[in-house]
């Protein structure tokens, strides 16, 4: 093993750790913000959002998982494997719902992946690159929307918090960078790769800007649903580039959901604006609107499906 291969591996081993370090120190930072609401203040400021910005925050919800099956429906095309989009919509439905709440996304979207894409007959091959195409679609729009976000409008965060490379348009160029990268990538390079003695080819230009388009509108309507939740003076704009910072760092540390890491950033960033418990009031709802009732519809889907697949078994 080489040199970039074993401290590569050591990366991998550090990542619980930094996981369980970011999760204690977003638990202190919430504690240190919100010790001085009791929880009847933070439960008053949830009654004060408006029920017509809740309606909309659940269609833009409906919204946003909508577009997320478009993940699977693409993936599995490309991957040479011809399913009922009902059928693709269930596995990423229910993927990315398992995913977003239970955290460790190889343990639990992958998981149920190869569980119903198996049961109907995909191979482990081809259910891998599904996998491999979903995680490039997600990572894509996220690079190329923070890439033009931060980089021509970036947010004023930094006196906030603060940012790896000092600023976020330091942010936004690298983001832009990876983005372009990948794009020269795929243009010219035309052999396949190689993946555990699987070869695995890079979609064409065209597909992946396919790809970036749903994954930048998956993130825009996601954090729509925060937008919508939050008080009507702060712009949507500002709330994507909080939004952006504080899932990416949700999502690094594997804590399940980003829970208390996204929310601890959050009421960080936005503290200059807002109280700390409007905040709080938006954030609880948008967990419960976003993550667990789609999560409870996931839970009973899939289970609704092995029942289904084993009564067919027996028939």
């Amino acid at each position: 093993m080489g040199s970039f291969g074993k401290a590569l591996l050591s990366f991998r081993r550090l990542l619980p750790f930094l996981g369980i370090a970011l999760f204690s120190v977003s638990i202190y930072v919430l504690v240190r913000e919100l010790g001085r609401y009791t929880i009847s203040d933070i439960a008053s400021k949830v009654g004060e959002v408006p029920a017509s910005r809740l309606v909309i925050a659940v269609f833009l919800t409906f919204l946003t998982y909508l577009n997320l099956s478009f993940y699977d429906l693409i993936a599995s095309r490309r991957s040479g494997v011809r399913l009922k989009f009902s059928s693709t919509a269930l596995v990423s439905f229910v993927g990315y719902t398992f995913s977003k709440n239970i955290g460790f996304t190889f343990l639990s979207g992958t998981s149920v992946r190869f569980r119903l894409y198996g049961k109907w007959g995909v191979s482990g091959g081809k259910i891998l690159a599904i996998i491999i195409l979903n995680y490039l679609t997600f990572w894509l729009g996220f690079f190329a929307l923070s890439g033009i976000l931060f980089t021509l409008w970036p947010p004023v965060l930094q006196g906030a918090v603060a940012v790896p490379f000092g600023s976020l348009k330091a942010i936004g160029i690298t983001s832009a960078g990876i983005y372009v990268l990948y794009m020269v990538v795929v243009s010219f390079r035309k052999r396949p790769f190689r993946i555990k003695g699987k070869s695995f080819s890079l979609p064409g230009k065209s597909f992946t800007l396919f790809q970036t388009g749903i994954s930048i509108l998956d993130w825009l309507l996601s954090a729509g649903v925060l937008f919508m939740l939050l008080p009507p003076e702060i712009g949507y704009f500002e709330v994507l580039g909080v939004f952006l910072l504080s899932q990416f760092a949700g999502l690094s540390s594997q804590v399940p959901g980003g829970l208390g890491v996204f929310e601890a950033l959050t009421i960080v960033i936005l503290s200059p604006s807002l109280e700390p418990d409007i905040v709080v009031a938006a954030l609880i709802l948008y967990r419960i609107i976003f993550y667990l009732v789609p999560f409870i519809i996931a839970m009973v889907s899939f289970a609704a499906s092995e029942l289904l697949y084993r009564g067919s078994e027996k028939a």
